[in-house]
């Protein structure tokens, strides 16, 4: 029911049979119990849609994370990275701060395909939502359909409950 990482490297977490294809919305829970234990600045933590390609040099997939500070990610593998709201993110109230280092803090973070959109969602709310049509094409993902799982960030510690899959 639980998955418990403390990672290295940053890493995708991910099996071949999860897909997901159409209108779906894919969602999970990551507890950080100590944040910041591992590093000396945040670091996010998430889920993905829309892989292809996993565990190859031409793997893409598209995740949103949030960071034990307030901050959230929405970023893409496509072979290369490609930022949707920048490098480093943005703050919205939505997501919930840790009370200082070394402390839990809790968040469900959830994308989805509806029609032509594809929108992240963290604690209930939509934090941010862009066309289908910004994620999709050369350098990004070949499209929404395809492998979720979770994403953890470097040197981050997260216990991670209830990833599933939810077709509208």
């Amino acid at each position: 029911d639980s998955l418990h990482a403390k990672t290295g490297p940053a890493v995708a977490y991910w099996h071949p049979d999860n897909q997901a294809t159409g209108d779906y919305t894919v969602r999970a829970t990551f507890r950080e119990p100590a944040y910041m234990a591992l590093n000396d600045h945040p670091h996010p933590y998430g889920v993905f849609i829309g892989g292809s390609g996993m565990g190859t040099a031409e793997q893409r997939y598209l995740y949103c994370a949030a960071y034990g500070n307030g901050n959230f990610i929405v970023r893409g593998f496509g072979p290369a990275p490609f930022q949707m709201n920048g490098r480093r993110g943005e703050t919205n109230d939505a997501v919930s701060k840790a009370a200082g280092a070394g402390e839990a803090v809790t968040q469900e973070i959830a994308l989805g395909v509806k029609g032509d959109r594809v929108e992240c969602s963290i604690n209930g709310t939509v934090v941010a939502s862009y066309p289908k049509a910004d994620v999709i094409g050369d350098g990004k993902l070949a499209s929404t359909d395809g492998v979720y799982g979770i994403r953890l960030g470097h040197n981050t510690e997260a216990i991670v409950t209830g990833l599933t899959v939810t077709r509208v």
